[in-house]
């Protein structure tokens, strides 16, 4: 397991100017920031003046740093009434907690007991709630002046490397995770934090590598068994993946990330019954809103999978209207957006999408972050289905729209959304060229993966697109785009080599 989670909403806590920039410049801008650190700190600062604050605050972090997730969570916020002026403890409640009213609250008490904070603190309160708001530029800088300051502190250079991966820098983030381990390379959860991101990148034999010096730090934790079988899975190693999420099962039952990991291997294994089974054990055990709905969003797919759409489409709206019970409009929004993908009559898909926007301007607690996060893989979907069905119209004001969100925030998931989009409607004007260049930025979706395989065979680039169809062969990620698009494509690999 990762930890990825990051946003909330509100003004703006310091004087950093907001600015715009492309992804290619924002990777420039945090790399030369990153590599020049100037004074040096030994530990992460903390301010309070509360024993007891302290010692649940420094719980937590030991817990986090196992990823017992709910634990660490549980010990800060006890860390934030002991003491209510403790900004970092707010801070990271902001950052890490995947309640959104949580977020929101949090990021507004970290924000307001700022001036009770040290040096350190208050860059990482400036950098945790700009970005909350979607303020890339200044977010950026907060962070990258605490890592100059202070370079020795390992908990500063793991917490900007999870917020790099949640922006899919893996590269850069391995940079940070990697002055962790060389700061203390007894510091675990670096090693496999590290792992998944040589895995994102396809170098299993780094990740496994890196892996198992985090299981060999932490024999005893169930984690280290949920990450290698995270990352087996990835690696389409699946027989491999099932024993180690029972593994973890065996030394924690509660580790409920592996009872849904169990899911998600047995719906790309192709059992979706078993799946179903899986998932409805994790929702069970779900111990927040938020992760029986999402569990729920999971399950729902295995539908598509069969392709069973009646079923798909009522379990949809059942996590739909769950979220909605629970006034989680992202994963409400999330799912009428899923629910369109497989969709084979394009007004109904078009009504869905709507219907998913519509969500994202209701009034629910959600972060700026999540809520622009979320609106650009709908525009991006919007997109591509009416590329797909012919309206170009339709096509041009979603890309028009998706711009003039990118142009205002400069996050990952954002800017490779607009890359998908670009290159959907550079394909259907036959500018290949032009389009391989914006696919290529979304490699990590599966259509736009689909229609790279076609800019490449187009433009005679024959190596290239082998090189991308057996990428997209084994892809092996439990999203809906992944149900729809990667077994047919198989299909047809395997119809195309029958022929031959």
């Amino acid at each position: 397991m990762q930890v990825l989670a990051f946003g909330c909403k509100g003004r703006a806590p310091c004087q950093f100017k907001q600015t715009t920039m492309r992804k290619s410049q924002l990777l420039v801008f945090v790399y030369l920031l990153l590599v020049v650190p100037r004074v040096h700190a030994e530990s992460l600062e903390i301010t309070t003046h509360s024993s007891s604050a302290r010692a649940a605050f420094n719980d937590g972090l030991s817990k986090m740093e196992t990823l017992h997730w709910e634990p660490a969570l549980i010990s800060w916020r006890a860390a934030a009434k002991a003491d209510p002026d403790f900004a970092l403890a707010h801070a990271l409640l902001a950052m890490l907690s995947r309640d959104p009213a949580e977020q929101v609250a949090e990021r507004d008490r970290a924000l307001a007991s700022r001036k009770s904070a040290g040096p350190e603190e208050q860059f990482i309160v400036d950098w945790v709630v700009n970005a909350s708001q979607s303020h890339w530029v200044p977010a950026i800088q907060a962070m990258n002046e605490a890592l100059r300051q202070y370079p020795r502190d390992k908990h500063l250079a793991w917490l900007a490397g999870l917020w790099l991966t949640n922006q899919r820098q893996s590269e850069h983030a391995i940079r940070l995770f990697e002055r962790a381990t060389k700061i203390d390379p007894k510091f675990a959860d670096p090693w496999n934090q590290a792992a998944y991101c040589y895995a994102r990148l396809r170098n299993y034999d780094k990740a496994f590598t890196y892996m198992k010096r985090y299981s060999e730090l932490l024999p005893h934790e169930a984690n280290p068994q949920d990450s290698l079988a995270e990352i087996s899975r990835m690696a389409g190693r699946f027989d491999d993946a099932l024993k180690y999420y029972h593994a973890s099962l065996k030394i924690d039952p509660a580790f409920i990330e592996s009872q849904a990991g169990l899911g998600d291997t047995y719906a790309l294994m192709g059992d979706q019954a078993r799946a179903r089974a899986e998932y409805a054990v994790a929702i069970a055990k779900a111990t927040t809103r938020v992760q029986s709905v999402a569990f729920a969003l999971q399950s729902a797919a295995t539908y598509a999978r069969e392709q069973d759409f009646k079923q798909a489409d009522a379990a949809y709206q059942e996590a739909a209207q769950q979220a909605h019970a629970k006034n989680l409009g992202t994963l409400e929004a999330e799912a009428w957006r899923m629910m369109s993908v497989y969709q084979k009559d394009n007004a109904r898909a078009m009504a869905l999408l709507t219907k998913a926007e519509a969500v994202l301007h209701e009034k629910h607690e959600m972060s700026a972050t999540t809520r622009d996060q979320e609106l650009a893989l709908i525009l991006r979907t919007r997109a591509g289905r009416a590329v797909h069905d012919g309206s170009m119209p339709t096509a041009r004001a979603a890309l028009r729209q998706l711009k003039k969100l990118a142009a205002v925030n400069n996050s990952g998931q954002v800017q490779f959304a607009l890359r998908g989009a670009e290159g959907a409607i550079l394909m259907a004007q036959g500018k290949y060229e032009q389009a391989i260049s914006n696919l290529a930025e979304d490699d990590k979706n599966p259509f736009s993966m689909q229609r790279l395989i076609v800019a490449y065979q187009k433009t005679g680039a024959r190596d290239a697109a082998a090189r991308m169809s057996q990428t997209l062969s084994r892809y092996y990620e439990p999203t809906i785009e992944q149900a729809v698009v990667v077994p047919e494509f198989n299909k047809g690999m395997v119809a195309m080599k029958d022929k031959n």
